[in-house]
Order: structure tokens, then C-alpha cells, then sequence
């Protein structure tokens, strides 16, 4: 009996092309693996193409802390650059902003930033691993991450913050006055401090990573499934679900469709609070003769500029919203003025993009089998360290599938915590 054309069989099939998808596949082919994936096959939709390709160390504080208690009011009122709000969308997003209001304190910031740091501390050494794999190496730059204060107070602001990362190892540098520009001679003297982040590296060319693990995943033999993935569902001996018409049975399944996952995941009864933090981004030339050496991060505006081949990328900071909801780049339209008036822009360069930062409410991604169902691995809300904590994500996911020992721990990331 001939088989059914419309079955695509594999050991794993990835629901999720962007770089957890993709680095979960590249670990599970160098476990002997067959692996399908299955994605929309729209690059511009990802996160990781549109984000400032920084492989930061010390992204490891959730975005609920005590701090967002005095800024509250403005961020509701739409009245904080970092931060809007699309009124409409809050009924759907009304149990993440519950738990995200619940966790914004001491305690829990405390608890994240311990349960993240295993994971950020990973996250360099397994971007090599891979790109010896996907020869994305040659990408990789070890220049450092700056975050910019306007004022002293906004400096001693974050003495908390300043506390966790030296409790985890995360080493920072203290420039103040003449030494940021000694720095970063052509930003606008505009800033009392700055905040170096020594052990960050970046890429200036996010979407060429996920390009090339794409490239090298169908080079080890993978198989891609242009669709959204519906109907999940476990089986007596795998997973089953579909992809237009066509039908995909698996031993094993990996979600990992960043701020789609949890819509796919309810037909199986969980119901995990997820947001889309939506972000924006424009390219500009820079004036003749300016150049900028690394990310920056302007703390009191909510945007950041980032080297990207010759050009910058101004990125905005985060619109809570529907991950389908359309785009409103009023955002934008205030960060570029804002970025203006730091670095010499030029002429833009590329359309707009915008795209959605899987959220938790505790910023912590929800990593693990599924917890009432063995064959169904999860590795999705990341929120801004998707990028980062990839290719850690994707050896974690392997691990799970293969049934082998981890390397740091993940307890608490379990997707349980919502239940």
C-alpha cells in the first residue's frame, strides 16, 4: 500500500521557524534525529529578524519589578515613550497584566533574575556551538552593550539592579561624563552616565543567523512545511496536527511559534497568559563620517540604536497588544525623533518592520514537556532574550526529547507554573 501523500512523518516536527525552532532542530539532527519543520515562512513576522542582535549578559532582570509602581500611571496613560498600550486589545491580555501587576515586586524579581541567570550565562557559548555548525561565528562581535542615563537620580534609580547583576557575575562598567563620549564620541552630550555591559557580544545582522541555521538545517537533511500549524493533539504513539492540508504525524512535537504558541496550545487545555510586546524598528544611514561602535539603550526615552552593516537600527520599546493585531508606528515616529537628536541620522534606509516579543507575565519563557502530555516539548516566550537564549533553548529542548541529563536547571520555567 503506497503511503498518503498528504502525511509528512518525521522523529520531531518543530512548529516555528525562528531561531529557538531552529536551534532545536539543529541540537535534535546532531542527536541522530529526523526533523520537519513547520512555519508561515514569512521572515519579517519573527521576532529574531527584527530584534538589536544583542547576545546580552546581563539580560536577566524580568520586566515586573517594584520600579513599575511609580511609573504606572504614565504607562497607562500612554505617556511613557517606552511603553504603549493599545486599549483595545487589554480585555484579551487581561490575565497576563493580572499576574505581570502580581509579580512587579522585590521577591519576585529576585526569584527570576536567579531562575534566568543559568540560562543568559549559556546563551554565548551555545551561539558558538551552533555557528560552528551554521558558520555564523564570523558574525559574532564581543563589543559590549551601553545603557544611558539622562540624570543622577535616573542612575540611582536602578541601585537594585545594579545589586543582582554584581550578585550574578554580570560585569558592568561605570562611565560617567567625558568617558561615555571618549566611548561613543558621536552621540549628543545629553547623558550624566552610562552603564557598559562588557561581556555582551552582538550581531549586527540578526536575520543573516536565522538564515543561515535555516541553511543548515536543510543542508543536514531537515525538512521545512510552508503553514501554520492547527490541531495538535498527542497520540497513543506520537503527535499528530496539521499544516493546510496536510497532516503530520510525529514521534515527538516542539512548540515553539513564539507569541502564537499559547493559541495553539488551548485546544490541549492549557491556557497560558501570554502578550505580544510589539516592537518597531526603521534603518537609517548615519551623516558622513559619524559611526556608532555598539548598541546603546537610552533608558529615559524607551529606545535603542544598534550598529547593522554601515547603517543603524532604531528600535522602539514595547506596545502590549494581540500578536495579529495591526501595526501603529506612532511608537517609532517618537523614537526616531528621540534618536535624532543623539546620533547624526541620515537618510532612512528600508521599510518599517514590526513584530511581537513573546511575554510572560514573570518574563520567565516557558520551557519543558508539556505538563499532561510526554511527547510535547515547549520553548516559546522569551520576550526580548529570544534572540539571545535561543540556541541554549534548542539544546534544553534536545535534551528533554532525548531523554538526557540537563546542563542548568529549568524547574522554573515549567509551563505548570500557570495552572
Amino acid at each position: 500500500m503506497s503511503p498518503d501523500p498528504s502525511q509528512q512523518i518525521a522523529d520531531v516536527a518543530v512548529i516555528g521557524g525562528g531561531i529557538v525552532g531552529l536551534s532545536a532542530a539543529l541540537e535534535l539532527q546532531s542527536r541522530g534525529k529526523t526533523v520537519i519543520i513547520i512555519d508561515p515562512d514569512d521572515e519579517r513576522r519573527r521576532a529574531s529578524y527584527g530584534n538589536a542582535g544583542v547576545l546580552s549578559r546581563g539580560s536577566i532582570l524580568p520586566v515586573a519589578g517594584p520600579g513599575i509602581w511609580n511609573s504606572l500611571w504614565r504607562y497607562m496613560r500612554n505617556a511613557d515613550p517606552a511603553v504603549r498600550l493599545r486599549y483595545t486589545s487589554l480585555p484579551a491580555l487581561s490575565s497576563w497584566l493580572s499576574r505581570f501587576l502580581r509579580a512587579a515586586n522585590e521577591r519576585s524579581l529576585r526569584r527570576s533574575a536567579a531562575a534566568l541567570n543559568p540560562l543568559v550565562q549559556a546563551a554565548f557559548d551555545r551561539h558558538v556551538a551552533l555557528g560552528e555548525i551554521a558558520g555564523t561565528i564570523p558574525l559574532i562581535h564581543r563589543d559590549g552593550w551601553l545603557r544611558l542615563y539622562r540624570t543622577d537620580s535616573s542612575l540611582a534609580g536602578i541601585a537594585l539592579e545594579r545589586e543582582l547583576l554584581a550578585q550574578h557575575s554580570v560585569e558592568t562598567k561605570l562611565l560617567s561624563g567625558n568617558a561615555i563620549y571618549e566611548l561613543e564620541p558621536f552621540l549628543a552630550r545629553r547623558y550624566a552616565h552610562g552603564l557598559l555591559f562588557t561581556q555582551t557580544a552582538s550581531i549586527q545582522t540578526p536575520g543573516e543567523v536565522v538564515r543561515r541555521f535555516a541553511h543548515a538545517f536543510l543542508a543536514r537533511g531537515g525538512a521545512f512545511l510552508k503553514g501554520s500549524a492547527v490541531d495538535l493533539r498527542q497520540t497513543a504513539t506520537g503527535v499528530e496536527l496539521r499544516a493546510g492540508d496536510r497532516t503530520v504525524r510525529a514521534s515527538h512535537a516542539v512548540v515553539s511559534a513564539g507569541a502564537w504558541s499559547s493559541g495553539l496550545l488551548c485546544d490541549l487545555g492549557y491556557r497560558i497568559p501570554m502578550a505580544a510586546e510589539r516592537g518597531y524598528h526603521a534603518h537609517y544611514r548615519l551623516e558622513q563620517g559619524a559611526s556608532l561602535g555598539r548598541a546603546i539603550n537610552d533608558t529615559s526615552a524607551g529606545f535603542v540604536i544598534a550598529p547593522m552593516n554601515g547603517e543603524v537600527r532604531v528600535l522602539t520599546g514595547v506596545e502590549l497588544c494581540r500578536p495579529d493585531d495591526p501595526p501603529r508606528p506612532r511608537q517609532l515616529d517618537l523614537a526616531v525623533s528621540e534618536a535624532a537628536r543623539t546620533l547624526p541620522l541620515g537618510q532612512a534606509s528600508g521599510p518599517i518592520w514590526s513584530g511581537n516579543r513573546p511575554s510572560t507575565p514573570d518574563s520567565l519563557p516557558v520551557i519543558g514537556m508539556a505538563p499532561r502530555h510526554d511527547r510535547i516539548a515547549l520553548a516559546f516566550g522569551h520576550g526580548h532574550i529570544g534572540f539571545s537564549t535561543g540556541p541554549v533553548t534548542g539544546e534544553i529542548v534536545a535534551r528533554l526529547i532525548c531523554r538526557e541529563q540537563q546542563t542548568i536547571p529549568i524547574a522554573a520555567f515549567d509551563a505548570a507554573r500557570f495552572s
